[in-house]
């Protein structure tokens, strides 16, 4: 198995990020999975966006209604779900923690345990996902950046590997700048895999595709990556979703 190529808010670099005609492109360009962001509104609609803001007013705090007439090209997760059935695997990513159990009620009759994953960057997302659906793959996404989600989070190996078994998390997603940091190979626990975002450098994806550490590649070009893919066939993984 070749590692999946995996559109980062769709195809997002040939058309608007998070929207039903990014995730349009994805699935014709042929895609392995689409990855999104899930937001909740203060009447309680689940809808993709990655920002907490829209025109600086927290999504939280508006309802659909309000949110749709600032944008309307934002989908709800309930839109995305009825596009993609069928057509590709999703990558749902919870940008905020307390609203899993809504995500999965949507997510569940549409799509089975192989044909999704969760990320976040909030432990205690990973860990309601495992705890409730054991069965559904999750991964811990960690960059830079993630100790302004986790005041206790250090980005250490020590740390990313207690988080990690803490949450049980099946796969491990660091920003692709940490991949040079040794980090990373103190992290990779047993047969644990690797995805990497977000990749767009062509020369970077395809060293990838010969890392046996990376089992999924997000990318803002999933066209490039399919290409890029193909003409590498011998770029196989040990390892499986």
């Amino acid at each position: 198995m070749q590692p999946l190529i995996i559109a980062h808010r769709g195809a997002s670099a040939n058309a608007k990020e998070n929207t039903l005609s990014a995730f349009e492109r994805a699935i014709a360009f042929g895609a392995d999975m689409v990855e999104f962001d899930v937001r909740r509104t203060k009447d309680r609609v689940l809808v993709i966006y990655h920002d907490a803001e829209v025109n600086e007013k927290p999504i939280r705090k508006l309802t659909y209604s309000e949110l749709h007439i600032l944008d309307p090209d934002i989908p709800t997760l309930t839109e995305v779900v009825d596009l993609c059935k069928g057509k590709i695997r999703l990558d749902v990513e919870l940008k905020e923690a307390g609203y899993e159990k809504q995500v999965m009620e949507i997510l569940r009759p549409a799509f089975d345990a192989e044909s999704m994953v969760v990320t976040s960057f909030h432990p205690f997302a990973i860990r309601r996902i495992k705890q409730h659906y054991p069965d559904v793959k999750a991964g811990f996404l960690f960059g830079h950046g993630t100790v302004k989600f986790c005041k206790s989070f250090r980005l250490n190996a020590k740390s990313v590997r207690d988080r990690v078994r803490e949450m049980r998390a099946d796969f491990i997603a660091p920003n692709w700048q940490l991949l040079s940091h040794s980090l990373l190979s103190q992290v990779v626990m047993g047969d644990r895999p690797v995805w990497v975002w977000t990749v767009n450098d062509e020369p970077l994806m395809t060293d990838l595709l010969g890392d046996r550490r990376i089992q999924g590649i997000i990318t803002d070009r999933p066209d490039v990556g399919m290409q890029i893919r193909a003409a590498h066939p011998d770029a196989v993984l040990t390892g499986r979703l």
